[in-house]
């Protein structure tokens, strides 16, 4: 069974009074649907004997009327829509997403050197310096010293790229403060 078109919007088409869209929506069933294309026509031969009998009344211009009144009725359905509508929408812009991006890596390279075990500087064949859980850690060969933590306390570590390590923790016992400063120099 065909569907038909609406008798609102066959009305509004034969006056000339739909939207764009909705327009061409009617006129491609049109193309194809008899029954509703003669609706069409009765309602235009119905307009234009409604428009031959208007009223003579002195001073009123009907189709000025008329024509304002359209405008106003679609003066209020596009208010109607645009109140409809949430008053703020947001989008996603290129910009917000690379920010969101950028503070997903910085997070994520941050847990990374929190949990990193130990920040080693790059081996060569001479002593090397790493900055380790338990401690401060010279290595030269098989052998190596570590100047550890008391007590296993969590140390600020710092290393430089002169060849320098510190690391400085707060004693929970005693509340004294030790800074140890190791240097490689060569």
């Amino acid at each position: 069974m065909k569907q038909h078109m609406s008798e609102a919007d066959l009305a509004l088409y034969s006056g000339g009074d739909l939207g764009f869209f909705e327009r061409f929506r009617v006129s491609r069933h049109l193309a194809k649907c008899d029954a509703c294309r003669l609706d069409v026509e009765a309602y235009r031969l119905i307009r234009r004997e409604l428009a031959a009998q208007e009223p003579e009344i002195d001073g009123l211009n009907w189709a000025a009327l008329s024509r304002e009144m359209t405008a106003n009725i679609h003066l209020g359905l596009e208010a109607g829509a645009c109140i409809a509508t949430p008053a703020v929408t947001r989008r996603r812009t290129p910009q917000l997403i690379f920010a969101a991006a950028s503070l997903c890596l910085l997070a994520g390279t941050g847990l990374f050197l929190k949990y990193e075990r130990g920040v080693m500087m790059p081996s060569h064949s001479g002593p090397v310096l790493a900055s380790t859980t338990p401690g401060l850690e010279l290595r030269a060969g098989d052998n190596s010293m570590v100047l550890l933590q008391r007590g296993g306390q969590h140390a600020n570590q710092t290393v430089g790229a002169q060849g320098e390590i510190q690391a400085r923790y707060v004693d929970s016992e005693t509340g004294s403060v030790t800074i140890n400063n190791v240097y490689l120099e060569q």
